[in-house]
């Protein structure tokens, strides 16, 4: 079998990369079209983007424990693959059953909170799946690839699958659905369920799970782990910035330019389909300037296009600049996964996936509905803005990041 400078085969890069997909094809659908569905209940964006929240309410509660939870258990499967083998064919169903139960608000309401369970269970055991098989010097490109294979899906998803809603609105959530399943068995094929970078066996440790998941979460704090906890507020404000864009850009798109639900989702795709040109080259970037600097980079830039956005009055034009901040986007997220797991060795990464992944969660609880409640008051024009500040800050606390490396160097 051929390996690139991942160590990994390119039928298990490609099986990896199908479960990307599958959640950037699906987070993206149900970013665009679940705000939609809220409407016809709340008014109010504040509020819609409150319920948007609550998948990432249970992703901070749980993501953390599940990685840790997957790090100390082993069997015949391994590691990751149980969690995954049980949540997504019930995630699959559930996604594809969310237009149909919006015939009453708490039909709708428990379907929804019923699907982001699912999901929550195996986001962070199908992320470890990637550190699991390839050593820490090729994961920044693995990661790069991943996410670039993602971001087609989820350009796909919005490109092609979002405008048949206007025909038939079932259709994107069955397409989901699907692919959610078909990733499952390509993400199966692809892996080993004891792969070489992760620990062997049960992980035995004197302290509960909860007690441990405690103790390991006090190690960012200490002085050693060299800015890690700065880069990690980083990755709270980048991810702040782009859940409000996510979560409220069909509102924006919607109400100040007369879209329909399907074209709001297309031009969103062409901020996926800038992520997917530049996502190689982050990688190599990351590789000759290092991690925290192309962070810094991108989230300058993704700021100065944002700004630049805010004077345009017109959706072709728009989707320009969007396409300009989803390239710089990759210049953020490409580097920021593999350099928060690389602290955690075979014997933490799960847990060092849960913690990357609380930060983000904690901030895409607080975006849509803090950036939707300033819409409310300020106007829907707001968005952009709020989503450039968070990147100035994201850019200012890397560079404090890098300096609190220097000064430990």
């Amino acid at each position: 079998m051929k390996r690139g400078r991942t160590g990994l085969g390119s039928w298990q890069l490609l099986g990896l990369g199908v479960g990307a997909a599958s959640l950037a094809i699906t987070w993206g659908l149900y970013n665009n079209f679940m705000p939609l569905l809220l409407r016809d209940y709340v008014r109010s964006s504040g509020m819609r983007g409150a319920i948007m929240g609550l998948d990432n309410v249970m992703a901070m509660i749980l993501l953390p424990l599940l990685g840790t939870w997957s790090d100390r258990i082993d069997g015949p499967l391994g590691k990751r693959l149980p969690f995954l083998i049980v949540s997504m064919p019930l995630a699959a169903v559930l996604f594809a059953l969310l237009p149909f139960a919006k015939a009453a608000f708490w039909t709708l309401l428990a379907v929804d909170v019923a699907f982001l369970l699912t999901m929550t269970a195996f986001r962070a055991p199908l992320a470890a799946l990637m550190p699991d098989h390839v050593p820490p010097s090729g994961r920044p490109h693995a990661n790069a690839v991943l996410t670039m294979l993602g971001a087609v899906g989820g350009a796909i998803g919005l490109l092609f699958v979002a405008p048949m809603a206007d025909v038939a609105p079932w259709f994107p959530f069955a397409v989901a659905g699907a692919v959610i399943l078909a990733a499952l068995f390509a993400v199966r094929a692809a892996t080993e369920p004891h792969p070489p970078y992760v620990s062997a066996g049960v992980i035995q440790e004197d302290a509960p799970l909860l007690g441990g998941l405690v103790r390991d979460a006090a190690t960012v704090l200490r002085a050693r782990e060299g800015g890690i906890l700065l880069v990690l507020v980083a990755v709270f404000f980048a991810f702040f910035g782009y859940s409000a864009l996510e979560a409220q850009f069909s509102t924006f798109a919607t109400e100040e330019f007369g879209l329909s639900g399907g074209s709001s989702g297309m031009i969103m795709g062409v901020t996926i389909a800038g992520f997917v040109v530049m996502a190689l080259p982050a990688a190599r970037l990351a590789h000759r300037l290092g991690e925290l600097n192309t962070m810094r980079l991108g989230a300058s830039l993704l700021a100065l296009w944002l700004l630049v956005a805010t004077l345009t009055a017109d959706p072709a034009t728009l989707s320009i600049w969007l396409g300009l901040g989803g390239a710089s986007w990759a210049f953020v997220l490409v580097p920021a996964y593999p350099l928060v797991v690389n602290q955690g060795g075979e014997d933490r990464v799960g847990f060092y996936t849960g913690i990357y992944y609380l930060f983000g969660s904690a901030a895409a609880i607080l975006a849509p509905s803090s950036v939707g409640a300033a819409m409310d008051l300020l106007g829907n024009s707001v968005l952009l803005p709020a989503v450039g500040v968070s990147m100035v800050i994201t850019a200012v606390t890397l560079t404090l990041a890098m300096r609190s490396r220097s000064a430990r160097a």
